[in-house]
């Protein structure tokens, strides 16, 4: 409500004194000067008043939906990353099991060619990442039968980790929208 009424006063003002003009104006071909400023600043404020009232409804309507089309089809521009210096030490859950998330993990740094793959044991599920900056340890663990979380470790925060995290959770949210 304090965008909508933020937004119907900006407008408000600007659209007031035109419509005062223009009214003032058009009243003076009929009238003399002191009524069609009296008829003008009355009937140009009234319509001012209306037409800032609905371009701001519509204009509010179409920032929401414009927000949801940024949303809905480039969502990675939405992910927040918190601190981009020093060491990294990131957890976060993905709803997918341990199996899909692995694989998953795995694909991001394959297709996205971010450096060397090391897999740890099988049944740890974790992996080492070898780029020529630096070294990033990820492992996965089981929360529940449809759920796992992610750890990620890596001495700097660095474009290859948000790279993978961004991956992760696209592919987590398209498997979630199939």
């Amino acid at each position: 409500m304090r965008a909508f009424f933020n937004l119907f006063l900006s407008l408000g003002v600007p659209i007031s004194a035109l419509f005062i003009s223009l009214s003032t104006g058009y009243f003076m071909m009929d009238y003399d000067l002191s009524k069609a400023l009296k008829l003008g600043t009355l009937s140009g404020f009234i319509t001012a008043v209306v037409f800032s009232f609905f371009m701001a409804a519509i204009l509010l309507f179409m920032r929401k939906a414009r927000f949801a089309h940024t949303i809905k089809n480039n969502p990675e521009s939405t992910m927040i990353h918190e601190s981009e210096n020093g060491p990294l030490d990131k957890t976060f859950i993905l709803l997918m099991d341990k199996a899909i998330a692995f694989e998953v993990l795995v694909h991001s740094v394959i297709d996205q060619k971010l450096g060397n793959i090391k897999q740890g044991e099988k049944g740890k599920k974790t992996i080492t990442v070898h780029t020529p900056e630096h070294t990033i340890n990820i492992s996965v663990i089981p929360l529940t039968d449809h759920t796992s979380e992610v750890k990620i470790k890596s001495n700097i925060y660095s474009p290859s980790v948000k790279k993978i995290i961004n991956y992760t959770k696209m592919k987590e949210l398209s498997f979630l929208q199939y």
